[in-house]
């Protein structure tokens, strides 16, 4: 940024450190944009020095960073090195040539009224000893130097001489105010310092080839206060011609041209970009314009643009109108040097990033960047107030324009890249501050909408991202027609401080509890164990596990969980888990919107304190419901994956964790354990085929005989066995396999020699159709080889004794119930039999059974189906079934229309 401060007084004396395109003087005049005021500065002193008419003493009267010290810069290298100046400026050629010039150099931002200066070789003290000095007549001037008495005016015109001489001042101001508070005799040396000046000016208007300029401020407040100093050195010169202002007007913009680009690239681009932009204009203005004179004024305006942005290339001109127009107000705001500094910054910033907008507009304002943002701060004031409000609505992660970019950029990658959002933003914060005379701060949404146009963006998605930032933002305010950021917070704000006074354990209570419901009615579910020993072990159930949000495999390593129970207890049911992990990021979206949630609800609650208006209550009411949806939203996608422990290929392990991505499966009306269950279809079944229990059952000479808990084991311990998800599974497996003569089964157990012998070989069932809910799972049960249950069944000649169970009378013998009797709607059998009428039948042909069954008899239905199933001859049902209620549309399919289409040979069924 110092390069955009001209030093005069390191200039004059050739220091070190001051940037090379100010101490050079081709280097500087190359790139110095030589405005009219400032070429008739030149022209007019260089005459004068030439022994022609003209102003003697001329004042630079401009604000803070309006050109005064460059254009005195440009005066010395002039004078100094007319060679250099004339060689990289052809415009200055036709200026007089007052051949060799002695020059004295006084700044005050340099000189020290308190410290003696010692940069000629010879030590002084006041304006007029260091002046003496640096024209090499020190003795002229030496007891008036230490004494600290002003010289008169026969003094100063010897001191001055009767050659060319030029003498600089520059910020006089700041060293006169600081020698006021410097006691000399009965003065003070900030009054000598006054007469001295006052003096030099009347001795320098009598030497026919001498010349002064000096610098003033442009107005009392730039000052610091020091209104009478300011009167009275602006006295000096009562002529109006003698008071010069360097660059006026546009000539800023060319300034800043110059001063930054070292060419402007092909104007054949400009020409295609400043079309580009006027057509654009031209469409938007023209889609409004209501009547013949408003289309004739869309043209003119977009005509006028299109010749402002090839005056103004790569500037977009708003942004140099807001600038000068409205910064300008601003008394912190340096016209010239302040427009440097920050376009400076801001060019800098996109050219570093590779940015490819067409134009640099008011839009295009990187506040990211942090010199862009130091700079824009230090022209517009108000540092310490907008800082916050600056990276709460613009630059940080989580800020309402960002927000904006992403949902209107949802479905366009060219809208996403313009990012409107951010860009409406940042050219509200711009216009935010100094306002046109008789306007208002801020900016109407015409102006707004003009200034951040650009190829390829619509007047409809600008209003459309401005008033989704309306809902967003937190300082943005619409006021008066207008848009501008103001440090005072609105209804946003309230909520975010109730927000923050919630602490993390509240609000992942609330978090847990929304999740709780989300999971609502599934089975084998484990949420979030704190420990392994939170996952039970030793269940034959397959165990879904949602670990806790703030969980991490540093600390706790997946195999942790699947590996132990707790310290020294490994876990047995390790097949039958899977680990559900948590995506951090949309868990701190789920809290960041149950917190918004709660801390609206609390509001609303404590409306009366805050004595809330009704739209007041109704917008946080809207706030709430928002918040209550993202919060629901971004829990449903809190997990972003599901590992499983698989057996391992290789040697040296067991088993590897495979990982399935629950963010690539599709979350439209299914629940997030819904997604958990589809991604484990490919581990975990819901049935086995009787070929693949028997193969893992290992059953043969060996082994005639398992018992049906000791499967169980295997199943969910053993990782080379299919992963089920409940014990169930094996039940029907096992009442298939023992239907289809592939295994035997017995309940009623004894070991001798460690072998597994059924206690009566008569309650071996093989061949035979059994019930899945009729298999018992227990370590009183067991599957037998299918050779060892036929020949078990045919050693069975005599019924075995029978041995009465405990509470059962002795003497009496065991007897199976009849079959039950397929019943009509009112309870009776219809058909025909051989037994007379009201008696008994040994047999029954069932001719037709009609009935409506509701769901509470859908068991007894299975029953009579089952006892149907197991009589000979042929069977055919013919079935028609109405169900009302909410269905999984995946768990429908498997669970009834699959088992129906199986059951028929014709797959004819008609489902509506």
């Amino acid at each position: 940024m110092g390069t955009y401060a001209a030093n005069l007084a390191g200039v004059f004396r050739r220091r070190q450190g001051i940037a090379p395109v100010y101490m050079d003087a081709g280097r500087f005049y190359q790139a110095t944009y030589l405005t009219v005021k400032m070429g008739e500065l030149l022209r007019d002193v260089m005459d004068v020095l030439s022994g022609g008419t003209g102003s003697h003493v001329l004042q630079l009267r401009t604000p803070f960073g309006g050109g005064k010290t460059h254009s005195l810069v440009a005066l010395l290298h002039l004078a100094r090195d007319r060679a250099a100046s004339v060689g990289a400026c052809s415009e200055l050629k036709d200026i007089a040539d007052p051949g060799d010039v002695q020059i004295a150099v006084l700044s005050g931002e340099e000189l020290d009224p308190l410290s003696p200066m010692r940069a000629t070789g010879v030590e002084t003290h006041t304006l007029w000893g260091e002046l003496a000095a640096q024209l090499g007549r020190y003795e002229l001037v030496e007891q008036h130097d230490l004494t600290g008495s002003a010289p008169g005016g026969d003094v100063l015109r010897q001191v001055i001489g009767d050659g060319p001489t030029l003498i600089l001042l520059d910020e006089v101001l700041i060293y006169v105010e600081k020698a006021m508070a410097l006691p000399r005799g009965e003065s003070t040396a900030g009054r000598q310092a006054m007469l001295f000046v006052q003096a030099l000016t009347e001795a320098i208007s009598a030497q026919p080839q001498a010349a002064m300029v000096y610098s003033l401020q442009a107005s009392v407040g730039e000052a610091v206060g020091a209104e009478g100093l300011l009167s009275d050195l602006d006295k000096l010169v009562a002529r109006v011609d003698a008071k010069r202002e360097p660059v006026s007007g546009d000539e800023v913009l060319r300034v800043v041209q110059r001063r930054l680009f070292a060419e402007l690239g092909d104007e054949a681009i400009h020409k295609e970009v400043a079309r580009s932009y006027s057509d654009l204009l031209r469409k938007q203005l023209l889609a409004t314009a209501e009547s013949g004179d408003a289309r004739r004024e869309a043209e003119v305006t977009a005509d006028s643009l299109e010749q402002r942005i090839l005056a103004a290339y790569p500037l977009h001109p708003e942004l140099l109108d807001l600038m000068y127009h409205r910064w300008g107000t601003l008394p912190s705001y340096q016209r010239t040097r302040g427009a440097l500094q920050f376009l400076a910054a801001v060019v800098h910033a996109l050219w570093r990033d590779g940015a490819k907008s067409p134009l640099i507009g008011p839009g295009d304002i990187d506040f990211t960047d942090e010199a862009s943002r130091g700079s824009f701060f230090s022209q517009v004031g108000e540092r310490e107030r907008y800082t916050s409000v600056l990276s709460s609505d613009i630059t940080s992660d989580g800020a309402g324009c960002a927000t904006v970019d992403r949902a209107l950029g949802a479905d366009s990658p060219m809208i996403a890249q313009l990012q409107v959002g951010t860009r409406v933003a940042t050219a509200i914060m711009l216009y935010s501050f100094g306002a046109r005379e008789g306007e208002d701060r801020g900016v109407l949404e015409s102006d707004l909408v003009r200034s951040v146009l650009v190829p390829g963006l619509t007047r409809n998605v600008v209003i459309s991202g401005l008033h989704d930032l309306r809902e967003e933002e937190l300082y943005l305010h619409y006021t008066g027609r207008r848009y501008r950021f103001e440090p005072t917070p609105n209804l946003t704000k309230l909520v975010r401080d109730e927000a923050s006074k919630l602490n993390s354990k509240e609000v992942l209570t609330e978090v847990r509890a929304e999740l709780e419901k989300q999971l609502q009615g599934s089975q084998g579910v484990a949420l979030w164990p704190e420990s392994p020993g939170g996952i039970a072990d030793e269940r034959p159930l397959f165990t879904v596990a949602y670990l806790h949000p703030d969980w991490s495999e540093d600390r706790d390593p997946q195999s942790k969980f699947v590996e132990q129970v707790s310290k020294g207890s490994p876990r047995r049911y390790r097949n039958g888990l899977a680990l559900v992990l948590p995506d951090k990021a949309q868990f701190d979206i789920a809290r960041h919107a149950i917190r918004l949630r709660m801390a609206a609800e609390s509001l609303l609650g404590q409306a009366r304190k805050y004595n809330f208006s009704t739209e007041q209550v109704e917008e946080l009411r809207d706030k709430a419901g928002n918040a209550r949806r993202d919060g629901s939203a971004a829990i449903g996608a809190a997990y972003g994956t599901v590992a499983i422990p698989t057996r391992s290929r290789k040697g040296d392990t067991p088993y590897v964790l495979e990982p399935s991505d629950l963010r690539t499966m599709l979350a439209a009306g299914r629940s997030l354990h819904e997604r958990v269950v589809e991604a484990l279809s490919q581990r975990v079944f819901g049935s086995i085929t009787t070929a693949k229990l028997v193969a893992l059952a290992g059953l043969g000479p060996d082994r005639k005989a398992v018992a049906c808990a000791e499967l169980v084991d295997w199943f969910y311990s053993y990782y080379e066995f299919t992963k089920l998800w409940d014990k169930k599974v094996i039940a029907s497996a096992i009442a298939g396999a023992v239907s289809s003569s592939e295994l035997g089964y017995v309940v009623g157990l004894t070991r001798e020699e460690e072998e597994i012998v059924p206690r009566d070989k008569r309650q071996v069932r093989f061949g035979d159709r059994i019930r899945a809910d009729e298999i018992d799972l227990s370590d009183d049960s067991a599957i037998l080889w299918h050779d060892y249950a036929r020949a078990l069944l045919q050693s069975t000649t005599e019924p075995a004794p029978h041995t009465p169970e405990a509470g059962e009378p002795a003497g009496t013998e065991q007897r199976s119930d009849p079959q039950p009797t397929p019943t009509g709607p009112q309870g009776e059998a219809s058909g025909t039999g051989a037994a007379g009428a009201g008696e008994p039948s040994d047999s029954v042909r069932v001719v037709d059974i009609k009935a409506t069954i509701e769901r509470d008899g859908l068991f007894r239905l299975n029953q009579a189906l089952t006892w149907l199933r197991e009589q000979k001859g042929p069977v055919k049902i013919e079935i028609g079934i109405h169900a009302e209620g909410e269905f999984n549309r995946v768990a429908f399919r498997n669970g009834l229309v699959e088992p129906l289409e199986e059951a028929t040979e014709d797959l004819d069924i008609d489902v509506r």
